[in-house]
């Protein structure tokens, strides 16, 4: 990266307080006479000696060259590392100070970098920014300051640095899973380890009876025609097809609250990053995968495909999607889906149930995909009403909150027991707790072969 010098000499607070120590010899010259006076002037010029010295110094600091690592994508929600590498060739150490000008949008810490930097050393160090939402954003230029070990002045620059970064849907919780799997600890990010059983659901052929067969796979035309009992013999089906369905309309806008009370992510962000993880899961297990976005209408359609690329194109397709202000369409993307999908799937929805009318909606036009696939409702819990309604009210405005947050988790209960008397699995599940939520349920019906 090419360095432009623009550098700007300034005093340090140290070399201020050493003038300021040396005039109090000018306010004894009234009592004490001239020798004071030669004294004050002897300390200010060698004072102003050592800051030659200082300075002298300054055109090493020529020879270090400070510069952020290059930036790849950034995860939404979590706390990403930015590098700053410094390289010096100089013959003297220098006291180096950073700040770097991250986005506004992002929380930073901490906001300045300092180190000592000698020669022929190259440092790494880094900070931290927490992004709370997608998109395009920019890194702005390094201020750089030297200072020697004397400390009376310091060197200045303005390095060049300008950088565009996408803030991508949690990506760190894949490549984390990709490295626990590789050495079997998938347990340690809270997912289950699963294998499928040696059935599956594609025919394969007839063969006689044994002892160990199922009564089930008994194929009585066979039999009766034979005269001697026959089972089917099934291949075990390995690939299967899971379509993401993401709700992104109104009720998915509304942040969450973190456990310090501050607002948090959106729950669509929520439900992205536990599709990107879904998407990468499934496609390590060889299944396909696609994607349907939708609110009033669909936004984003993916066909069903296989491998890496096809996450990669998923995770492309979601890191421009932002919830809309408006009502989603339940019935009309549900027969969108219907038409486009018409082979039986694994089917996750992620929505909210937190409006009646809403999930009344939601509910009422499930059975068009429930009526041939098998589907998974995602609904984000509201932690946060249990700890309203077991609490204490202390005013008459507590009442009212406690009966409105009462209200609420009962119509969720509702809303959930009614998908789940249409057939509809359902996950109720904290936002810190979705991603892992979604993907064991994912490998538990992976292992029951229920697709």
């Amino acid at each position: 990266m090419r360095k432009p010098r623009l550098p700007e000499t300034y005093p340090t607070p140290r070399l201020a307080v050493a003038f300021a120590a040396s005039s109090l010899w000018f306010f004894a010259v009234p009592w004490g006479g001239a020798l004071f006076m030669w004294l004050g002037i002897a300390q200010n010029l060698a004072i102003l000696v050592l800051a030659v010295a200082d300075c002298l110094q300054f055109p090493d600091s020529q020879m270090c060259t400070v510069a952020r690592e290059p930036l790849t994508t950034l995860a939404i929600g979590e706390r990403n590392t930015v590098w700053v590498c410094a390289t010096h060739r100089g013959e003297r150490p220098f006291n180096v100070r950073v700040r770097d000008e991250p986005p506004v949008e992002f929380e930073s810490s901490p906001l300045v970098l300092e180190f000592v930097v000698s020669p022929d050393e190259m440092l790494r160090t880094n900070y931290k920014v927490l992004p709370h939402e997608r998109g395009d954003y920019v890194f702005g230029d390094l201020n750089v300051r030297y200072t020697t070990k004397l400390g009376l002045l310091e060197r200045q620059e303005r390095i060049a640095s300008r950088t565009v970064v996408k803030v991508y849907p949690d990506i760190l919780q894949t490549r984390k899973q990709t490295l626990l799997s590789r050495e079997n600890r998938v347990a340690h990010m809270g997912l289950r380890r699963s294998r499928m059983y040696g059935h599956g659901r594609e025919f394969a052929r007839l063969r006689d009876y044994v002892p160990d067969d199922s009564i089930h796979d008994i194929d009585w035309k066979a039999t009766a025609r034979r005269g001697i009992p026959i089972t089917r013999e099934y291949d075990i089906e390995r690939s299967q097809t899971i379509m993401i369905l993401l709700d992104i309309g109104r009720n998915m806008a509304s942040r969450t609250l973190e456990e310090d009370g501050t607002l948090g992510m959106t729950k669509a962000d929520c439900a992205i990053n536990a599709s990107v993880l879904l998407a990468h899961v499934a496609a390590q297990s060889d299944d396909r995968v696609g994607l349907l976005c939708f609110a009033r209408e669909p936004v984003a359609y993916i066909p069903p495909g296989k491998g890496a690329p096809q996450a990669a194109r998923l995770l492309d397709a979601l890191y421009a999607v932002q919830p809309r202000v408006e009502e989603s369409a339940y019935y009309e993307n549900f027969m969108y889906a219907a038409h486009r999908q018409r082979k039986r799937s694994l089917c996750f929805l992620f929505t909210d149930l937190i409006d009646e009318e809403a999930s009344s909606r939601l509910i009422s036009s499930i059975s068009i995909l429930a009526s041939k696939h098998l589907v998974v409702c995602v609904a984000l819990a509201d932690y946060e009403l249990p700890a309203i309604i077991d609490s204490r009210p202390s005013k008459p405005t507590d009442l009212y909150t406690q009966t409105v947050a009462l209200s609420m988790v009962r119509s969720r209960k509702k809303a959930l027991s009614q998908l789940s008397s249409r057939g509809v699995l359902t996950i109720d599940a904290a936002p810190s707790d979705l991603s892992v939520a979604t993907v064991n349920k994912y490998l538990q019906l992976k292992h029951e072969g229920r697709v």
